[in-house]
């Protein structure tokens, strides 16, 4: 059996003859198509045509058509006058102008990838790095798909409608969050929650219990009664000191009795009920040494087509490698910073990403950390949505500090909502790994708004 060229004739005479029943209609056609959507040659002529006489301002009509196409010598091409005299009987209704328009959108967008799966297999051929080859075969599928339906403009009426729905669900919300849980009290009331589409750096130096704060996050993302799926991608730890980790956390054992096996009868109970608790969990982790963010793209998307993917946690952005190993650092992690934003927006999860800070912080009298510290590219303070900072005063100050076994929590950067510059404040059980609540009267973030 003949296989046939994925295309749809008559509604590419629709969309055509509809510029002779309203020649407003050509407007739309300029937006949304090109002429390599049509699949017959006569209609790329037809509407090549017509767009040179609309760019030219010049009304559309049989006889000015006719007369650039025998100009051009390409009346024939067309199909010739009859031809385009009968365009206008091939409009069934001018009311469905939008779905004839995504009809020959769609065939095109069909053999566009049909094209492109032809180039993967040559690719294939000569391919060395299967990475890199996967990584590209993926965009350029996922580049076509993106395409494949056009969207209007929407207008301010329809758009302030949708935002006043949201704040009337907000005033009955209130007080409750509307992303992911993160179980800490006060971020959640700075965030809602952590949010679809956000990226959200969390960073300090070392030994400010960054990797700590986000397994603590990651199990109270889990925890929720949606039971939601979190990947965390490690490049700096195995799976099993996380797990030890978040074992300490959640049984409040000393991390050092866990390694060592020294626990009384009473702790492996406890450690027990950790390990049964947290085994309900879906939390994923991988630290296959993933290195490239090309590979954490492809992972990610693969989650969320079997809908296995709420949240990213990614420990730490200064560990991954970009696509081009020949660029500069600076370059490096720009290009890392952007395609970890395109995740989040592309899927619509949030994503978290762990980062150093650097040495400077060290120099100053003052240690408290501020965007300027982030590590290696200006980028990230731009691509992020949140940006948090960790500061332990009793790592700096350890004697004269009046906040011991605390961590303060910076909200410098905050794109939906209120920052936090000199932060807020969580308990720190630096042996147990864990991060908790302080019971502390804070006022309410609107106040922060400028």
């Amino acid at each position: 059996m003949e296989k046939i060229v994925p295309h749809n004739n008559e509604a590419e005479q629709a969309v055509l003859g509809s510029v002779f029943v309203d020649q407003g209609t050509i407007k739309t056609l300029v937006d949304k198509l090109v002429r390599d959507d049509f699949h017959q040659y006569r209609h790329k002529v037809i509407f090549s045509a017509m767009v040179e006489l609309f760019q030219s301002g010049v009304e559309i009509d049989y006889t000015t058509l006719t007369n650039i196409l025998d100009t051009k010598d390409l009346l024939k091409d067309a199909g010739g006058i009859d031809y385009i005299l009968g365009l206008i009987n091939a409009v069934p209704s001018i009311v469905n102008l939008h779905n004839y328009i995504n009809i020959v959108k769609d065939k095109s967008v069909t053999r566009r990838i049909q094209d492109a799966c032809r180039k993967i297999i040559e690719d294939g051929f000569i391919a060395d790095d299967a990475i890199d080859f996967v990584d590209q075969s993926e965009k350029l599928i996922f580049d076509i798909a993106k395409e494949r339906r056009t969207t209007d403009f929407v207008t301010i009426s329809e758009v302030a409608e949708e935002v006043i729905t949201k704040t009337e669900n907000t005033k009955e919300n209130f007080g409750r969050i509307t992303g992911l849980d993160t179980g800490f009290d006060e971020l959640n009331r700075y965030t809602l929650g952590l949010q679809p589409s956000e990226l959200t750096i969390i960073a300090a130096r070392p030994s400010m219990g960054k990797s700590a704060f986000a397994l603590n996050i990651a199990t109270n993302v889990a925890k929720m009664a949606s039971k939601p799926y979190v990947a965390f991608f490690s490049l700096e730890m195995g799976s099993d000191q996380l797990v030890s980790r978040m074992l300490s956390s959640e049984s409040r054992i000393h991390g050092v009795k866990i390694r060592t096996g020294t626990l009384s009868n009473t702790e492996w109970q406890q450690l027990n009920l950790a390990q049964e608790s947290l085994s309900k969990l879906n939390i994923m982790f991988d630290d296959a040494g993933t290195v490239k963010i090309t590979e954490v793209r492809q992972k990610c998307r693969k989650l969320v087509q079997e809908k296995k993917l709420d949240l990213v946690i990614i420990d730490y952005l200064q560990l991954l490698s970009g696509s081009n190993p020949t660029v500069n650092r600076v370059q490096e992690v720009s290009e890392i910073s952007r395609v970890l934003k395109e995740i989040a927006r592309e899927l619509k999860i949030p994503v978290i990403a762990l980062s150093q800070l650097s040495r400077g912080v060290e120099r100053r009298d003052d240690k408290i950390p501020v965007m300027a510290d982030l590590r290696d590219s200006g980028s990230i303070e731009q691509d992020a949505d949140i940006i948090l900072f960790l500061y332990r005063d009793e790592y700096y100050n350890p004697k004269e500090t009046k906040r011991p076994d605390q961590v303060d929590i910076i909200i410098s950067k905050n794109r939906q909502g209120a920052t936090k510059p000199d932060g807020f404040r969580l308990s720190f059980n630096k042996q147990c790994s864990y991060f908790g609540n302080i019971e502390t009267e804070y006022d309410s973030p609107i106040d922060d708004l400028d």
